[in-house]
């Protein structure tokens, strides 16, 4: 044999062991506790995984690349953006959404997106990595290096902590996570892993019998209210002149949009709605009088709900905004609720009928109720009213699209979605006056969850990472995001995710070089004497071209509706970098 074919053989050779050492290394790995979890969160329906690794949670990664298509890494670029990713992608989904996070600075970024999820009944899964079980007293004060209390933080924001000692107890622990996150009124649960756990070779017994499919989307178990509050509360709104439904977003999370428009149709009742509840009846509806709340208000919806003989809740935890910092209803004010939260009925406001249910199938059994009872004609003369309320307020925004002067008004910016927009595109809002402006003045034309916002912590930072959730999440639909030049700053990084993920996302900038709720109440609380809400001027599309993204600046009020056009034509992550005026507010 020649010394070239010596050498060839001997490569061979090398190439065939090491292909074999690769092989049986991977029959080992797949022994690890993270070949466990990551097999029953795709038994569980999970398809994407926000997040950063970090040593701890490795294992986790292992096996998720092991599996490619069928479970999929979405690489943030903080935490708290990947938290807000898996928030949004289950709102839209309809699925637990999950993301992960490594011990100590990575759980520390994790509270601002729990507490969103919390508070506004989103169910989430939280992986975070520990240090190992025996290091127990070495965490405190960073004795272990990032060591700290993170289960007592976790606590503070979550539904529940799910601690998990040992790898045999994983499989009955992911259940109860599950289950947990979706069951009752749904929420974000943290499943907290120590490295020795997460490493440990092997794998637990049984998985299949701790995988109930039915805990993988939301609502699972649907109760319906006492019969005999049924038939109290169909007998109110039987007798009420001129009842107002207040819907908030856990009728969008029972999915009772059908629901709410045959009752409002049957009795002619107006509806209005919470931040949340925006989309459970299209805007263009008759009996739609659109969103009320302190900095997003609807006039006429204000008007329905203040002159309402009976206000029926549904869905909602009667928050400081939607009731005008707990004012409406008032005590001569008749009220209905019904939310799925026994602990939620009749906490804030005196209720004539509390009915502790699925907003879905409490509204049925109202329905039911209400036609074995009788024919109930139309009101015409309560149409005619509503149809008179709905006038003046539209007439209010055809005047405030007008103002076409620069530097430009927000109001135009609206306008212009609402032309260019089609029925099922999304549009995200940031934290802020952001959200003011999709609530009150983007027209949803149809029903269902079509705008999103972060109203359970309001924390700015949300839009261009809930984006990206809302956009893996339904492919199919056109993804717009909307924030002030402040609250971009705090997320712009995940423009180089939208970069590498290709996605096609329309993030708008109303860049004014301020915090623009902080610049109103320094005027309206402190007559501005002081000014701490003025920002640098940021060229948003040099950042955007920086991290890979497409970005359009937009200067005059002609502009606007074209700059966006291009934007959706180009099927690409594009930034609007709009000059706004800083004095602007929804109200």
């Amino acid at each position: 044999m020649s010394q070239k074919a010596l050498r060839l053989h001997y490569y061979l050779n090398r190439l065939l062991l090491s292909k074999k050492k690769k092989n049986e290394r991977c029959k080992m790995a797949e022994k690890h506790t993270g070949f466990a979890l990551a097999k029953m969160l795709m038994d569980y329906d999970v398809e994407y995984i926000f997040g950063i690794p970090g040593g701890q949670t490795l294992p986790l990664y292992d096996a998720g690349y092991s599996k490619g298509e069928n479970l999929k890494h979405v690489m943030m670029r903080d935490e708290r953006s990947a938290g807000h990713a898996a928030c949004v992608y289950s709102r839209v989904s309809g699925k637990v959404g999950v993301c992960d996070a490594t011990v100590g600075p990575g759980a520390t970024n994790l509270p601002s997106a729990l507490g969103e999820a919390l508070n506004s009944s989103t169910p989430m899964l939280a992986i975070v990595g520990e240090h190992p079980v025996n290091w127990i007293n070495k965490i405190e004060f960073g004795r272990a290096s990032q060591g700290i209390d993170q289960i007592s933080m976790l606590k503070a924001v979550t539904k529940k902590v799910v601690y998990v000692p040992t790898q045999e107890s994983l499989p009955e622990l992911v259940k109860t996570a599950f289950l947990e996150a979706t069951s009752g009124r749904p929420g974000p649960v943290a499943l907290v892993i120590p490295a020795d756990v997460f490493r440990q070779e092997g794998s637990p017994a049984s998985l299949e019998q701790y995988v109930n499919p039915v805990y993988s989307h939301y609502p699972v178990h649907r109760t319906v209210p006492d019969p005999r509050d049924i038939e109290h509360a169909a007998e109110l709104l039987r007798e009420a002149k001129n009842p107002v439904m207040l819907v908030g977003g856990g009728a969008l999370i029972s999915g009772a949009i059908d629901q709410v428009r045959q009752l409002a149709e049957l009795l002619t009742m107006p509806v209005t709605t919470t931040f949340t509840g925006k989309g459970v009846l299209s805007d263009d509806h008759p009996l739609s009088l659109g969103v009320v709340g302190l900095f997003a208000n609807a006039v006429c919806a204000e008007k329905a709900l203040r002159t309402a003989d009976l206000v029926f809740i549904v869905g909602s935890k009667s928050s400081q905004s939607s009731s005008f910092l707990w004012t409406v209803p008032s005590p001569s004010q008749k009220v209905i609720h019904l939310d799925i939260d026994p602990y939620e009925v009749g906490r804030i406001f005196r209720t004539d009928v509390g009915l502790v249910g699925d907003a879905k199938l409490g509204l049925e059994a109202i329905l039911k109720s209400l036609k074995g009872g009788g024919e109930i004609h139309p009101n015409q003369a309560r149409l005619e009213e509503v149809r008179s309320l709905k006038n003046e307020w539209e007439k209010t925004l055809a005047e405030r699209f007008t103002w076409n002067d620069a530097p430009i008004k927000p109001h135009l910016i609206m306008a212009a979605l609402n032309r260019v927009l089609g029925p099922g595109d999304l549009l995200v809002c940031d934290a802020g006056f952001a959200s003011a402006w999709g609530a009150m003045y983007y027209c949803q034309r149809e029903a269902g969850r079509r705008c999103i916002f972060p109203r359970g912590l309001a924390g700015l930072g949300f839009s261009a990472a809930a984006g990206i959730g809302a956009q893996l999440a339904a492919p199919e639909r056109r993804v717009a995001t909307l924030a002030g030049d402040g609250a971009f700053t705090y997320v712009m990084a995940e423009l180089a995710v939208q970069a590498q993920l290709n996605l096609p996302i329309i993030n708008i900038v109303l860049n004014n070089a301020a915090y623009g709720w902080v610049k109103w109440a320094e005027k309206e609380w402190y007559q501005g004497s002081f000014s701490a809400s003025d920002l640098q001027s940021i060229n948003f599309v040099k950042v955007a071209e920086g991290l890979g993204c497409i970005g359009i600046r937009v200067e005059e009020p002609d502009q606007i509706e074209g700059a966006l056009v291009k934007a959706l034509s180009l099927h690409k992550p594009v930034v609007l970098d709009i000059i706004t005026d800083a004095a602007s507010t929804p109200n």
